[in-house]
């Protein structure tokens, strides 16, 4: 007579969590995800809905910048950049802990935020500007007053 060991025990009850799991899996992705769109906007952006075409108009490939800064621009507008130039800061900040570097590489990206944009954006863009540059001179000024060259 045949005994079931103790591995084919195991095995039995590893196959049927498995198919327990995907079960639910499959419940969850067909029934319910398909009524939570339904229950959304009425016309979902692209990016709502993981629509990436390569002509779309979510061109991913085409203009990854563009793409992947849309649901940041419908939550935070012309600021999106501000947001992004701060978290480049802050992090090159904690990394070197240098500020003629940081007003260097800020001089840089508000620069980059001024050509092309909304008019509102080309305003934070130049305050963004005159930030750096003042980081930038202050690092100077205290440099030449605690190391003079003479």
């Amino acid at each position: 007579m045949f005994a079931p060991t103790e591995d084919y025990l195991d095995t039995k009850r590893i196959l049927l969590i498995l198919t327990v799991v995907w079960g639910i899996l499959g419940l969850i992705f067909f029934i319910i995800f398909p009524q939570s769109l339904a229950l959304g906007p009425t016309d979902p952006e692209c990016y709502e809905v993981g629509n990436y075409s390569i002509n779309g108009e979510c061109n991913l490939f085409g203009e990854p910048l563009t793409t992947m800064t849309k649901p940041f621009e419908v939550v935070f507008g012309d600021f999106t950049y501000v947001i992004i130039w701060g978290i480049i800061m802050g992090v090159l900040w904690l990394r070197v802990q240098n500020t003629m570097m940081v007003g260097i590489v800020g001089i840089a990206l508000a620069a980059l935020f001024t050509q092309g944009f909304s008019q509102e954006a080309q305003i934070i863009g130049y305050g963004l500007l005159a930030v750096a540059i003042g980081v930038a001179l202050y690092q100077l000024i205290t440099v030449r007053v605690h190391y003079p060259s003479g």
